[in-house]
């Protein structure tokens, strides 16, 4: 079995007004509960901290798989959306959708038309995000191939 770790450091002071730290290997981020909740929106949150690592994990699961497919030239561009709703008095992340446009060589299109629902099964399960929530939060892909 493969392991590895990755370590974050956090940091707060007094109450739910206030604004913490975040600090991993390359992160240095201010964090806060979103405006949006009743916090002050100062910096990231847990929210769109998921909705990052969802997205990054399912972009770079996709370009994967899609060079393992023979796809060369690939250029993707995605948007994620995360639901959150409160339900039985807690919030929780409800889904995720991603919606990557998937630009590949012009005499290759036809094929990725053809081969996209599999790939996109296979990038999801390869995604340690999508492994990690499935059953917890509904993750879709809406693809658009360009």
């Amino acid at each position: 079995m493969v392991q590895h770790q990755f370590k974050v450091n956090t940091q707060w002071s007094d109450g739910r007004e206030s604004v913490g730290n975040l600090i991993g290997d390359v992160l240095d981020e201010q964090i806060s509960i979103p405006a949006g909740l009743g916090g002050n929106g100062t910096g990231t949150n847990p929210d769109e901290l998921l909705v990052s690592a969802a997205s990054s994990c399912y972009i770079i699961s996709l370009a994967a798989v899609l060079e393992r497919s023979g796809f060369d030239h690939i250029e993707i561009q995605q948007s994620s959306i995360g639901l959150a709703i409160f339900e039985n008095a807690k919030f929780k992340m409800d889904s995720i959708t991603h919606y990557p446009e998937i630009t590949v060589d012009k005499n290759q299109k036809d094929l990725l038309e053809k081969k996209l629902p599999k790939l996109l099964k296979i990038a999801d399960n390869n995604c340690m995000i999508s492994n990690s929530i499935r059953g917890n939060v509904d993750v879709k892909i809406e693809p658009i191939i360009k």
